[in-house]
């Protein structure tokens, strides 16, 4: 396959790498290049603050290699540091003042968006191909998006069906090289996924990462049906859902639920009589009736739900595979209720008895269908029960 098909743009070798890393720790940065762009990268808050309301401006900064920038962690940094007020912006775009020059806040969303237009400079994202089906699942909020003149081009053709970059570009009429930046960016804030691979990010177990890292409280649901509430800090999970209705749930898109953070901060307050005394506290959100369950089981049976056949992105059907341990007890204990989940037990059986084998050789010799051995090969991936 020739390096024009096949993806050598690396996010690592750039300032998008910083952002990329930022996100997965969830530690606040201050980035500076000599021009004089500097930004705040606001993880926790989804949010990122530049003293222009511009994003252009900040074009030397996304051009540039990590080592060429002045990267400082501040973790206790926020929008009152520089004495005045602290303000939530929250997803919109807000002026603060700091002791310092004004900063903006805009959403992280349009920084990862606009440094990938910048620095993937008609390159394919590494691990992709020009030749691969991908399903655009909505379109770009060109609203606050950096636009360029042809992406609406490529953002209607790439609405009607999946299909190939190569075929973008020839049936738009638009250059590969500029097909590809638009790819890499629609990829990058998770609006792209190829029909033949699973992108666990673009589901529930996308949410539960994110989750993870800053501990805040989520509510998701369909269209107005029953929500599943999500407390990382209790490290279970609450709904009234029943097996039918999570594995819809668990089946969909993130782009297809309503979401929400659970404010625990604004919760009313009452007077509570302790001994002698009357103490004000706040009382807790009320959560879904029911014992909570554990986030462990959430992750595993979303991602097997959300497979539906598709093997998960970063592993090949050739591969050798093998459990390391089996699921947990509990969640087994549950399977054994509900129908659809019971071709877990040979699997579970075969797989941690017997040598690494390829997916295929495995499907065969326990005579399951592929996508099924594939949907359990996936939900142990991302639980961590493969052996390394």
């Amino acid at each position: 396959m020739t390096q024009a098909l096949e993806g050598n743009f690396n996010p690592a070798f750039h300032f998008l790498g910083l952002v990329q890393k930022a996100i997965t720790d969830g530690i606040t940065r201050h980035c500076a290049h000599p021009s004089g762009s500097e930004i705040y990268i606001v993880p926790a808050e989804h949010i990122f603050y530049s003293p222009s309301p511009d994003i252009q401006t900040l074009q030397p900064l996304c051009l540039a290699a990590p080592f060429d920038l002045n990267v400082n962690s501040v973790p206790d940094w926020h929008y009152g540091s520089g004495g005045d007020q602290e303000v939530q912006a929250g997803r919109l775009h807000r002026k603060i003042s700091t002791g310092r020059p004004e900063l903006i806040a805009k959403p992280l969303s349009e920084l990862l968006w606009y440094a990938t237009l910048c620095a993937s400079d008609g390159r394919l994202l590494q691990g992709c191909q020009a030749n691969t089906p991908v399903h655009l699942m909505s379109s770009p909020d060109f609203s606050r998006l950096f636009q360029r003149e042809h992406d609406p081009v490529i953002t209607a053709f790439m609405l009607k069906a999946s299909v190939d970059l190569m075929t973008v570009s020839i049936e738009t009429g638009v250059s590969l090289a500029q097909v590809f930046d638009f790819y890499n960016a629609c990829a990058m804030i998770g609006l792209i996924e190829q029909d033949d691979v699973f992108t666990a990010t673009h589901y529930l177990p996308g949410l539960l990462e994110k989750a993870n890292v800053d501990r805040l409280m989520r509510r998701c649901a369909l269209a107005e049906g029953v929500p599943l509430i999500i407390v990382p800090d209790e490290g279970k999970y609450y709904t009234e859902l029943g097996a039918s209705g999570l594995a819809q749930l668990f089946a969909t898109r993130l782009s297809d639920m309503a979401l929400s953070i659970v404010d625990n901060s604004s919760a009313a307050e009452e007077f509570v009589q302790i001994g002698r005394s009357r103490v004000r506290r706040k009382t807790a959100v009320l959560l879904p009736k029911g014992p909570g369950r554990p986030l462990a089981d959430l992750l595993f049976r979303s991602a097997l739900y959300a497979s539906q056949g598709r093997l998960l992105s970063g592993y090949q059907l050739d591969s050798l595979v093998r459990l390391r341990t089996h699921p947990d007890k509990l969640l087994l204990r549950e399977s054994a209720s509900i129908p659809a989940e019971r071709y877990i037990f040979p699997l579970t059986a075969f797989m941690t008895t017997n040598n690494a084998m390829t997916l295929s050789e495995i499907a065969e010799a326990t005579q399951q269908p592929l996508a099924k051995v594939i949907d359990f090969h996936n939900a142990c991936a991302v639980s961590g029960l493969l052996e390394a």
